[in-house]
Parts: structure tokens; C-alpha cells; sequence
């Protein structure tokens, strides 16, 4: 009973233990030339089935006390005098392996692990290098590998991304089936999400039931959402960055998993042995049962569907150079009561070329091109339509990193992209010709940038990193613009010209210079205090009265009228590690400042809206935050707590009275949750089997309620007075997992059996809040639960 209670509450991180490595054989290598010093030894770690690079290992010369992690190629060097010394490599989830060696010249080693059984022996093996969070001048980065996300309860049935980083603090979502993140009090267009260098517009399946990512696929992800580098721009939050697997180079494998919701295959291996491998991943499902089975008539009688696939194709064609091709696609369509369809697909593609120009000198570069469409499709009778949107978005970054010596590097680089938005466009496909046809003006735009960056180790205790971006945005034509009354607010009936721009013609220009900085002092190895800053542009928007991504929302460019989005951020953090880095802390306080955030008009119309400047109105927006995290990095009880306390506001103040929102005071914003906890566990029973649970808590979001109603015409309207002074209901859920591992011997398949339950004590999180009328009283509001029933699954999944 003690260690189920335990099991629930304590604060605990991810467990893996040592392995019971034999003696090995040491080895001679590098070519004998006399060399006495500045021997280079290089190499690269990679997964010994699959081949996939194995990001962020470590790599430990105990007699020198030297550690290196290894890059997201699964690379790294070291530098050694001729002696003889005992290389360790360590990586969670994996043996570890000891390589004595005897240096007399420089050499390349490759490496390759295989994955352990995890023991009940209470020690851990660390994925990275175990000081990292207090050794490094990273502040708010933070990387899960798909090892570390396999210990959270999946949702059903499998992995997810989004949800696995919403369990770190100053990160949340707004709700159940909630699409993107809120990142320090930032909205979900705020975020730049990103696989392979591509960026993502929608990153959810089924209105964000899903992540649209298959972690099959996934090598690692990393979240910057306080100082980030400066090759990094475009959005006002954090960057998402989302690295693909590569396949392996020796021979064929792959996985197929099942669960009750959905189904994935990927398969992997050699084109050319040795020199080129691909890497293929599809997902589908088959949730429409579940639907079916719902005693809401509405909801019985609609229809989802989804997939994604990924192709990866990685040429290592030399030790210097490396060539990655990537193909993402996503498809989805919601069938509402049979009459409207909803659907939503992303596309990218991506060519990265990685160089090693010198032992100094590093090159990569990549191009991209990505693609995201939606639309809404009405067939309910003879006024059928369609509505289509999509948005195009394509360039290429290269830049180049100088290590200048072990502890100082520079990076500078460049990078250029265009957009292009079709914000939307009516077709009627019925016959009546009561819907008539109706297209909004194409946006274009261009953005333009360069950066550097200086890390540097000033002795053991300091280290510093700066760095340095310039911004440059062109909004172009071909393109209508309107002129408005000066001294009046822009509106329909303030309009007294138009001005026609040629296509390619420069309309509208912005840029600006973007710092980051951030400083770190440590006390001792066990513990380090971080301080930074960070500003950011942002040129494109996400027009919705919506807390959350929806396929009906609008994106729109920084115009004339719409100026970007300016952040300022300031964090402050302190950091210390305990019992031999078996427990980590943290506590990090930020300030963010933002310009320019866009807001809508009271009683806005934001659908097919070819002057949207009338329906919008720019805001003023800070947020602050006080972030816990408390990580068990050891034992067969396993996990952590993160808590969070932050307001995200916004002010609206104009020239012009009727314009100004709750009468010009504070308010908070869509997604402010003050309050924001969560509890993960994982206990490991046996070899074969872990128990794992996850408990969240959350303030709940505001919302705008009527408070009268009126009749207008013989109808009766709602009557909003302020906006955001109601809350939902607080969030609260319990998800629990069983994981069986099955050893096939050689003689079958390894599986793994995961049986799950969601919402374990069935508790009613509103979805969506609904207003209906009622007599003599204001309209009342009714809550919609998603998920109101605890909700099992279970899946199985084999590697071959």
C-alpha cells in the first residue's frame, strides 16, 4: 500500500539501470605517427538493430573526467594525449558499454548499443550527460527523447508528443482535445512547430484528440520557451523542433502496432548498405465505432477519419558528409451529422546537407517546403458549398559553426522564406443560387534573416551565451488596399479609397533586431543560478475567437494595419541536483512583454473576411510565471512533479472610446491558467512490467458569459457586457497504464502489451461551454464533456 500511495504522489523521473558489462579487450587504435598530443578521436553512436543515431548520449574518458554529448547526428569528439584511457557510453534505455582503448593517433570509432531490459538494481543510466541542466547556458530547453515519453500513460493507446511536453512546466494546453501548446502564456499560433526544419500549421489529428506526429518516427523533440538561439525566429513564444529517425544502413526492420483507435506500421532499412538507408512510417484510423457507439444522436451519426505518413531517406555518403530527404503528410476529415465535412491536411518535405569542412568547421544547410490545406464542405441539400484555405510556405537556412576551442564556439548563419495564404474561398456546389460565390485577396509575403552566436566557458563557474538576429518582413502585392478616414476607427463606413498593387510590388516593410543572452554561475557541480533574455518577431497570425487551432480559424500577415508581434522576455532560474544527481530541481520566474498581440472587435465577423483590419484591433499583452520541477532520475520508482503559477493578459486601449475592451482595464486571456499541476509516476514491477500513472490539475480557462438578454425583431439576442470574467470549471484527471514486455527468444516476435485507462475516475472536463435560452433569465450555460467516462484501450506492439 506504502509504495502505491508513493506511486501516486512522490516526485519521481525516468529509471533505467546499469548493465552488467564484462571486461573488454583493449584496443589499439589510430595510426602510430609519435603523435604525443592533440589526438582527435571521433565517432558516432547509433542503435545496433535499427541504426537510428542516438541523440544526446553520453560519452565519459573517467581518467581525464571529460564528457561529451553526442550531437543530433549521433556524433562527437574528444581530444586526448597518447596514453591508454577507458571510454564509457551511456544512453537511457540502453546498455551501457565500456571500450578500453589505447590512443597513439587520430581515429573514428563507430559505436552501437542495444537496448536493456530494465532492472529492479537501483541505479540509472542518463540519457545525457546528468549535470547537463546545471552545466549548460540553455535556459528553458528542454529535449524528450521517445525513450523518456514510453514511461508516460499513452494516450490512447500510443505516444503523444504534444501532450508528453504539456507535462513540463510553463507548458499547458486549454483543455481535453485541445490542438498545439501554451507556452508561457503565448497562444498556440505563438509556437513555431517544426519536423525536420519544416514548419507545421496544424499539428493535431481530430481537432487535437491526436498528435499528428507517429513517435515511430521520432527521434527527439526539443523545446525552446526562454532564451532561444538565435538561428531561431519567426514566432513570439518557443520553437518546437522535431527531429525524424534515420533508418539503418545494415539490414531490414520494423514495427507494427494495433490498439482499439488506431494502427501504424514502419518499416526500415539499407537502399545502398552501408551508404544509404530509408526509413517509411503510416498511421490510419478507425475511432468511427467508438463514435457510433455514443448515445449522442449528433455525434452517432458523424464520421473521422486520419492518417500520416513519413518517408526518410539518409545518405551518410561520407564521414563528412551527410545528406537527409524527409516527406511528412497528415490528413483528417470530421463528417458532422453527415452534412459537413470538415478536413485538414499538411505537407512538407525537407533536403538537409550536413558538412564537416574542418575538425573546426561545420556546415548545414537545409531547404523546405511545406504546404497546409483546409476547408469546410456542406452537403446538406440544395445549398451545398465548399470553403478552401491554404497556406504555402517555402525557403532554406544554412549557417556554420567554429569551435574555437573546447569551450568557446560561433555560430552565424542566414536564412530566407516566402509565404503565401489563400485565406479562403466559397464554392457553391448546390444548385440553388441562393449561395453565391465569394473569394478573399491571396496575402504574399517574404522574411529574411541573419544571426550569430557566441558560447563560451569562462573557467568552471561562469558560462555565457549571446547572440544576435535581424528580422527583415516584406508584405507584397498583387493586392487591393484600403484608405481610411484619419481621426476615425477603421471600419466599413470609414473607407475612402483603394490603392492597387502589381504583384511582387513591396506594400508593407518591417524588421528589427532580435538579442538573446543568457548567463549561468555555478555554485558547485550539484547546483547553478541562469539568467536571460530574449526578443522575438512574429509576422504571421492565427485570426480566431477560438482558445485553440481549428480548421475554420484564419492566418493571416503583418500588413499596414497589422503590425507584428514583439516579445520580451526576461527568466531567472536556479538549479541544484541531489543524492548524485538522483533528484533534479529547478525554480524559474519569467516576465514577458508583448506588442502588437491581435485581438478582435467586439461582435466581430471573422469568416471570409476581405478587410479583416475592421474586424481587428491590436492589444498590449504580458505574462509571468513562477515554474516548479522537482525529477527522480533513479530506482524502480521513477518520475516527477512540475507546478506552475502564471497570468497571461491582455489591455486593449485606443483613441477611440467604443473600441477600447473592458473599458481599457487588464484581462486575462484565452488560455490563463493560474494555477497548473502535474504528477507522473513509474513504478517498475518486474523486468517485463511498469505501471504507470499521470494526475493533472488546471485552473480552468476563462470565458465571456451573457449576462441579459434582449428582443431584437422578435429575436431573442445574448447580451456580453466584459470580456473573460468567468471561468470553466477547474480541469482535474487521473490516466493509469500497464506495460507487458514480451522476449520472443529469437523465436518470436518481441511485443509489448499496453493496456491504459483514461480519465480513470470519469471526471466531466467541459470540452466547450453552449448557451440556451430560457424564460425569464439570462441564457444559461451548459457544459460539453469530451472524455466524461473513464475511456480504456488497449495496443500491441512488435518489432521484427
Amino acid at each position: 500500500m506504502k509504495k502505491i500511495l508513493l506511486f501516486i504522489f512522490l516526485v519521481i523521473g525516468l529509471s533505467s539501470a546499469w548493465a552488467q558489462t564484462p571486461a573488454a579487450k583493449r584496443e589499439v587504435i589510430g595510426r602510430d605517427i609519435g603523435q604525443l598530443k592533440g589526438i582527435k578521436l571521433s565517432g558516432r553512436i547509433t542503435d545496433e538493430i535499427t541504426g537510428d543515431a542516438l541523440v544526446g548520449a553520453t560519452v565519459r574518458i573517467p581518467e581525464l573526467d571529460l564528457t561529451r554529448i553526442t550531437d543530433d547526428n549521433g556524433s562527437f569528439e574528444l581530444e586526448v594525449s597518447r596514453a591508454e584511457y577507458t571510454l564509457e557510453f551511456r544512453y537511457v534505455g540502453y546498455e551501457t558499454k565500456i571500450y578500453p582503448i589505447t590512443a597513439v593517433g587520430d581515429a573514428r570509432i563507430t559505436i552501437k548499443m542495444l537496448q536493456e531490459d530494465f532492472t529492479l538494481d537501483d541505479v540509472v543510466i542518463y540519457g545525457s550527460d546528468p549535470e547537463k541542466n546545471i552545466k549548460s547556458t540553455n535556459m528553458g530547453a528542454v529535449t524528450l527523447s521517445v525513450n523518456t515519453m514510453r514511461e508516460l500513460p499513452p494516450f490512447m493507446g500510443e505516444i503523444d508528443i504534444v501532450r508528453s511536453l504539456a507535462t513540463l512546466p510553463g507548458v499547458s494546453q486549454v483543455g481535453e482535445a485541445s490542438s498545439g501548446l501554451n507556452v508561457r502564456g503565448g497562444g498556440v499560433d505563438q509556437n513555431l512547430i517544426q519536423f525536420a526544419g519544416a514548419p507545421i500549421y496544424n499539428p493535431s489529428h481530430m481537432f487535437g484528440l491526436f498528435t499528428a506526429f507517429n513517435p515511430d518516427m521520432v527521434n527527439d523533440v526539443t523545446l525552446y520557451k526562454a532564451v532561444v538561439p538565435a538561428r531561431f525566429g519567426g514566432r513570439s513564444s518557443a520553437i518546437l523542433d522535431i527531429l525524424p529517425k534515420a533508418g539503418s544502413v545494415d539490414k531490414w526492420g520494423g514495427e507494427l502496432m494495433a490498439s482499439n483507435f488506431s494502427g501504424k506500421l514502419s518499416l526500415n532499412g539499407p537502399l545502398i548498405k552501408d551508404k544509404v538507408s530509408i526509413l517509411g512510417g503510416f498511421r490510419i484510423s478507425y475511432i468511427n465505432w467508438l463514435l457510433q457507439s455514443l448515445s449522442n444522436t449528433t455525434l452517432n451519426n458523424s464520421n473521422a477519419n486520419f492518417y500520416d505518413g513519413n518517408v526518410v531517406i539518409s545518405a551518410p555518403l561520407s564521414e563528412n558528409n551527410e545528406f537527409t530527404y524527409s516527406y511528412y503528410t497528415s490528413y483528417d476529415d470530421f463528417a458532422f451529422a453527415s452534412d459537413t465535412t470538415i478536413s485538414w491536411q499538411n505537407n512538407a518535405h525537407s533536403l538537409q546537407w550536413k558538412s564537416k569542412l574542418s575538425d573546426k568547421l561545420k556546415l548545414e544547410a537545409l531547404g523546405f517546403y511545406s504546404l497546409y490545406d483546409y476547408g469546410i464542405f456542406n452537403q446538406s441539400g440544395l445549398n451545398n458549398f465548399e470553403i478552401n484555405s491554404d497556406i504555402k510556405d517555402m525557403g532554406g537556412r544554412a549557417f556554420l559553426n567554429y569551435a574555437l576551442s573546447p569551450t568557446q564556439s560561433f555560430t552565424f548563419g542566414a536564412e530566407y522564406k516566402q509565404v503565401a495564404i489563400q485565406p479562403g474561398e466559397l464554392v457553391p456546389t448546390g444548385t440553388s443560387e441562393d449561395v453565391l460565390p465569394k473569394k478573399v485577396q491571396n496575402e504574399f509575403g517574404q522574411e529574411a534573416a541573419a544571426h550569430f552566436q557566441h558560447e563560451l566557458e569562462l573557467g568552471e563557474k561562469i558560462g555565457l551565451s549571446y547572440g544576435l538576429r535581424y528580422d527583415l518582413y516584406q508584405y507584397l502585392g498583387a493586392r487591393t488596399v484600403r484608405t481610411y478616414q484619419e481621426g476615425s476607427p477603421v471600419s466599413d463606413g470609414s473607407a475612402i479609397g483603394e490603392t492597387n498593387y502589381a504583384a511582387d510590388e513591396v506594400i508593407q516593410t518591417y524588421d528589427g533586431l532580435a538579442p538573446r543572452a543568457s548567463f549561468r554561475y555555478s555554485f558547485n557541480k550539484a547546483s547553478s543560478v541562469k539568467l536571460g533574455y530574449n526578443k522575438m518577431y512574429q509576422f504571421i497570425h492565427l485570426i480566431s475567437n477560438t482558445a485553440t487551432i481549428a480548421p475554420s480559424d484564419v492566418w493571416k500577415l503583418s500588413d499596414g494595419f497589422l503590425k507584428p508581434q514583439i516579445a520580451d522576455q526576461f527568466s531567472l532560474g536556479y538549479y541544484n541536483n541531489f543524492k548524485g544527481n538522483i533528484f533534479e530541481t529547478s525554480i524559474e520566474v519569467y516576465y514577458k512583454d508583448l506588442q502588437n498581440v491581435v485581438e478582435y472587435k467586439d461582435g466581430a465577423n471573422l469568416i471570409l473576411q476581405n478587410h479583416l483590419e475592421t474586424e481587428l484591433i491590436p492589444a498590449q499583452g504580458q505574462s509571468y510565471g513562477m515554474e516548479l520541477y522537482v525529477k527522480k532520475n533513479l530506482g524502480t520508482l521513477t518520475g516527477w512533479i512540475s507546478y506552475t503559477y502564471s497570468r497571461s493578459l491582455r489591455r486593449v486601449i485606443t483613441p477611440f472610446e467604443e473600441e477600447n475592451i473592458n473599458n481599457g482595464a487588464w484581462y486575462a486571456s484565452n488560455f490563463d491558467k493560474p494555477h497548473d499541476l502535474t504528477l507522473i509516476g513509474n513504478y517498475k514491477v518486474s523486468t517485463n512490467t511498469s505501471i504507470s500513472a499521470t494526475f493533472a490539475y488546471s485552473t480552468g480557462r476563462p470565458i465571456t458569459f451573457p449576462e441579459a438578454k434582449f428582443d431584437f425583431s422578435g429575436n431573442n439576442l445574448a447580451y456580453f457586457k466584459d470580456r473573460n470574467q468567468q471561468r470553466l470549471p477547474d480541469f482535474h484527471r487521473l490516466d493509469f497504464s500497464v506495460n507487458f514486455k514480451l522476449k520472443g527468444e529469437g523465436k518470436f516476435f518481441d511485443g509489448d502489451w499496453t493496456f491504459s485507462v483514461l480519465n480513470v475516475y470519469g471526471r466531466k472536463n467541459p470540452f466547450s461551454i453552449f448557451f440556451d435560452d430560457a424564460p425569464q433569465q439570462p441564457p444559461q450555460a451548459f457544459r460539453l464533456a469530451l472524455l466524461g467516462i473513464p475511456l480504456p484501450s488497449l495496443s500491441y506492439a512488435i518489432s521484427f
